[in-house]
């Protein structure tokens, strides 16, 4: 299983934002603080706009701003915004049902390994993650 980098950018972003004082916050700003493409982020805070996690305003004094507190954004909303539903093996979709899918000694592993990394990114908190509160 491996984090994309769409994902890891989304994260820092929104980590970064939670952890500011600033309230005026810029592409150009996470950009320059995150090491992040400012083309690429733009896209990202685009579809973070479009799922509800943050606001976008312009003019002098516009910006990005979240939509609700960052303590009531867990990683799995954050997840869910950039990838969608998580789907660790092509025949959990629900459209494609492989011929060994009744049968299949596999499934109940990837079942367990998805339900649990939902649940364990829905206990963690954008402004968790901003404070280091999470430890292992």
């Amino acid at each position: 299983m491996q984090v994309s980098k769409t994902l890891d950018y989304a994260v820092r972003c929104l980590s970064f934002m939670a952890s500011s004082s600033d309230e005026h916050i810029t592409i150009k700003l996470v950009s320059e603080n995150q090491h992040i493409p400012s083309s690429y982020l733009a896209k990202i805070m685009r579809k973070l706009v479009e799922r509800g996690l943050l606001v976008s305003s312009s003019g002098p004094n516009g910006g990005y701003f979240f939509k609700k507190d960052p303590k009531e954004i867990s990683l799995k909303e954050v997840y869910d915004a950039i990838e969608g539903d998580m789907q660790l093996v092509d025949c959990m979709d629900g459209d494609q049902v492989c011929e060994l899918f009744k049968s299949c000694n596999q499934r109940s592993i990837w079942d367990h390994l998805q339900l649990n990394t939902l649940e364990f990114l829905s206990k963690i908190s954008v402004l968790d993650l901003a404070k280091g509160n999470f430890k292992n």
